[in-house]
C-alpha cells in the first residue's frame, strides 16, 4: 500500500472517530478516562517493578510511592469513571485557566512592542475564559468536554492527514 493511501485512509479514520465522538460525547468523554484510568494503572505497575527489580535506581522510595499512587489512581479511575470524568475536566480547566494566565503574563512581560503581543492576548484571553467557563461549568460540563476536545482533535488531525495524503498524490512524489 502506498504513502499516501495510509494518510489518506488514516485521515478518514480520524475524520470519522470525530464526527462520531461529536456526535456522542459522553460515550467519548468515558472512553478518554477510562484510558487515563489504564494509563495510569499500567504506568504505575511498571514503576513499581522497575523501583523494586533494579537496587540502583535513585530514590527507590519515592519512585515505588509515586507508582503506589499511579496504581491506586488508575484503580480508582477505572472503578468511578464518572467521578473520575469530572476530576479530569477540573483538571483541564485548571490547566486552561494557567495557560491563558501565563500567556497574559508572557505578552505583557516579553512581548510587548512587537508582532507577537495582539496574538498572545488574544489567545490568553480565550485559553483563560474557556478555563473559567469549565470551572463555572462543573460538574455538568464534565458529561462533554473531554469528548468534545477529543473530537475537535480527531477532526484536525484527520483533516490534516487527508490533506496531506491528497497532496502528496497530486505530486506523484510520495
Amino acid at each position: 500500500m502506498k504513502g499516501t493511501t495510509v494518510l489518506i485512509l488514516s485521515g478518514a479514520l480520524a475524520l470519522l472517530g470525530g464526527l462520531a465522538a461529536l456526535i456522542f460525547p459522553l460515550p467519548a468523554s468515558l472512553a478518554v478516562t477510562v484510558l487515563v484510568g489504564w494509563v495510569f494503572l499500567i504506568s504505575g505497575v511498571v514503576g513499581l517493578y522497575a523501583s523494586f527489580s533494579d537496587r540502583t535506581m535513585p530514590h527507590r522510595g519515592w519512585a515505588s510511592f509515586i507508582s503506589l499512587v499511579d496504581i491506586v489512581l488508575g484503580v480508582w479511575m477505572l472503578a468511578q469513571p464518572m467521578a473520575a470524568m469530572v476530576s479530569l475536566t477540573l483538571v483541564v480547566g485548571v490547566l486552561f485557566l494557567a495557560s491563558g494566565l501565563a500567556r497574559l503574563y508572557a505578552a505583557v512581560a516579553r512581548f510587548r512592542g512587537t508582532r507577537l503581543f495582539w496574538m498572545m492576548v488574544l489567545s490568553g484571553i480565550v485559553s483563560t475564559l474557556l478555563g473559567l467557563y469549565v470551572l463555572a461549568a462543573l460538574p455538568a460540563a464534565s458529561l462533554v468536554l473531554l469528548g468534545t476536545l477529543l473530537a475537535i482533535e480527531l477532526i484536525v488531525i484527520g483533516i490534516t492527514l487527508l490533506s496531506l495524503g491528497l497532496a502528496l498524490r497530486k505530486t506523484g512524489k510520495f
